[in-house]
């Protein structure tokens, strides 16, 4: 391409562009908004929360919005919003909307929405009829304190879920997310030390999710706070009636996800550490003793204060626990031993690895 034939090329490619985008100041009488128009966008700023609806083009530049941002704009859900009934990116995070009922039926192209910070009290309106395109869900930072399950069901194409950093206290029907084909990124991290999880998932629902996951290649990353793994994992004496290829795949799913748990960690009980331990063994994992599952997934030591690790062989030993059946051996006091005292440690020690490798 000529030198000219390039500068006529880059001329009319900003022609184009400035016809099809503008700018507005003062966009919206006695306020201090700002807009920027383009062809598929719409852009509201500087509007510090004196809005109580969006403003309204007339209906073929409506048609043509894809992308609405309006960030600390609102102080009441703009109920004009519906007549922007293309929409595919929305975010309307700062603004206020409190405890006010949202519906987002209306809105069926959404792909990713942001309603972050909006000091929201309730989760919005998915009905069944709602978008199957919405990929990105963002919630966090709000005042939300019940998280249903069910009020995500109908999100079959969601693969992000934020909710950190609400005040959660109940967690009802986690296994939806579970049940989520493409649901790849959960974050539940909560600002309350009190979470309580409603209902246990049973087995029969674990065998289901292991099944639906064993068909997907899909990456999987849950951080959750305060509701430990054991709590979510099927009880260690109904692991019999689960195959142990399902316990595999469901711990292969986990193994990048944190389960932090400062105030409701369970203590450490050696039968349990015995099969949590032996089923970890079975994953075959290059990185899994790095892995976030095994650094973050913890129980209570005797002492009620020391908090180890459940996947990690240490805390067995250190726990005392029973070798067949018998009182296991003491720990080394002091490094003076004698080299009959540590072949008498030794000796247990290598049957008990040998143990829990099979």
């Amino acid at each position: 391409m000529s030198k000219v034939h390039y500068q006529l090329f880059i001329l009319l490619f900003l022609i184009i562009t400035l016809i099809n985008s503008y700018n507005i100041s003062s966009c919206i009488s006695n306020t201090p908004c700002q807009c920027y128009l383009t062809q598929y966008s719409f852009k509201l700023f500087n509007c510090s929360h004196t809005l109580s609806d969006i403003p309204i083009f007339n209906s073929k530049i409506i048609d043509n919005i894809t992308k609405v941002i309006a960030q600390n704009s609102f102080n009441q859900w703009p109920i004009q919003l519906c007549k922007y009934s293309n929409i595919q990116i929305l975010d309307l995070s700062g603004s206020y909307f409190n405890s006010e009922f949202i519906d987002l039926s209306c809105l069926i192209y959404l792909i990713h929405l942001n309603l972050s910070n909006t000091r929201l009290n309730n989760i919005p309106n998915f009905n069944k009829n709602f978008s199957n395109h919405l990929q990105i869900l963002d919630l966090s930072n709000n005042y939300i304190k019940i998280l249903d399950g069910l009020y995500f069901q109908s999100l079959n194409n969601l693969i992000s879920l934020f909710l950190q950093n609400n005040p959660i206290k109940t967690i009802e029907h986690l296994e939806i997310f579970f049940y989520l084909s493409n649901l790849e990124t959960i974050n539940f991290i909560s600002l309350n030390r009190d979470i309580t999880l409603k209902q246990l998932i049973n087995i029969n629902q674990w065998i289901n999710i292991s099944q639906q996951w064993n068909n997907t290649k899909k990456n999987f990353f849950i951080r959750i706070k305060n509701i430990p793994l054991q709590l979510i994992l099927p009880n260690p004496e109904q692991f019999s009636i689960i195959s142990i290829d399902s316990i595999k795949i469901i711990l292969k799913k986990f193994i990048n996800s944190t389960f932090i748990t400062l105030f409701n960690t369970p203590k450490c009980v050696c039968s349990h550490l015995r099969i949590y331990q032996r089923i970890f063994s079975f994953i075959d994992y290059q990185k899994k003793y790095s892995s976030s599952l095994f650094q973050s997934t913890t129980c209570l030591m005797s002492d009620g204060i020391t908090h180890a690790r459940l996947f990690d062989r240490r805390t067995y030993i250190d726990l005392r626990c029973p070798l067949f059946g018998k009182t296991f051996f003491p720990l080394i006091e002091s490094s003076s031993s004698s080299s009959s005292s540590l072949n008498n440690v030794l000796i247990p020690f290598s049957i008990f690895y040998l143990f829990l490798m099979h």
